[in-house]
């Protein structure tokens, strides 16, 4: 019996080998687990009106972006200036009911800042552009990408209330 059990195990062993070997299947026991798909995304327009622009100290400017209502998981919010921001730095802020995190830190050459949001409900996002020595930037528009919900609609009613459709 012990033989038997230990050609099976050595066949099963080089099996598993050789397909190692030829690329046919692939161990690494430190790969992350593959993503999961995410919902398509929608550009939403924020109205330049709720945006709240403020000189917060000497050479730093303030944007306090009110994101719309009822969004959850958003994925970004994209600001545009009308010039280039020059590798000014820029720190972003989220504000939610269970979130007051810092979201962005880093210096940003063209006329677009990506901040990216936290999973969860954002309310507010507040971003500081420090300016130092540079023109004030004016922010030209403001866009949040957000998932696209599918719509869920209930079945049709049956014809009747014995029907077994």
């Amino acid at each position: 019996m012990r033989p038997a059990v230990l050609t099976a195990a050595a066949f099963i062993g080089l099996a598993w080998a050789a397909a190692i070997v030829h690329g046919r299947v692939h161990v690494n026991p430190f790969a992350r687990a593959p993503a999961a798909a995410r919902a398509p995304l929608a550009a939403k327009p924020i109205d330049p009106g709720t945006i709240v622009t403020s000189e917060r100290s000497l050479g730093e400017v303030g944007y306090r972006v009110p994101l719309p209502d009822g969004l959850e998981d958003g994925d970004s919010l994209e600001l545009r200036f009308r010039g280039a921001l020059d590798g000014a730095k820029v720190e972003a802020f989220g504000e939610g009911p269970r979130l007051n995190a810092r979201l962005l830190r880093k210096r940003v050459g063209g006329d677009t800042v990506v901040v990216p949001l936290a999973p969860g409900r954002v309310d507010v996002v507040e971003v500081h552009v420090h300016r130092n020595l540079r023109e004030p930037p004016i922010l030209r528009d403001a866009i949040v990408m957000a998932p696209i919900k599918p719509v869920t609609t209930d079945p049709p009613r049956a014809a009747s209330p014995r029907s077994t459709r």
